[in-house]
């Protein structure tokens, strides 16, 4: 009489025909060993593209809002509170 690890072993696999990937080898494992067997490494792209659609997005915007600051600074040097105070030997243009 085999062990049971062995005779299961031995019917864990086999040959099925699938109408998408044509004859395909079919192992099943059990699942309590897969759970514990850590990722397969799979990842689905779906989520990996939001995240970093929503990483760029914030960059530029935070990009843009940083060059509009610059730009109204550069184009009214009169609100400059640097320029206003007059004692201040600094160039308007330096921050």
């Amino acid at each position: 009489m085999e062990p049971p690890a062995t005779a299961r072993k031995s019917s864990s696999r086999r040959l099925l025909f699938d109408r998408r990937y044509g004859w395909v080898v079919d192992e099943w494992k059990d699942p309590s060993e897969e759970a514990l067997a850590g990722g397969r490494g799979m990842f689905c792209v779906v989520p990996l593209g939001i995240t970093l659609y929503k990483t760029a997005s914030q960059s530029v915007n935070s990009a843009v809002k940083f060059m509009d600051m610059k730009l109204q600074k550069w184009a009214n040097p009169m609100d400059n509170p640097i320029s206003i105070g007059g004692g201040d030997s600094r160039s308007v243009f330096e921050t």
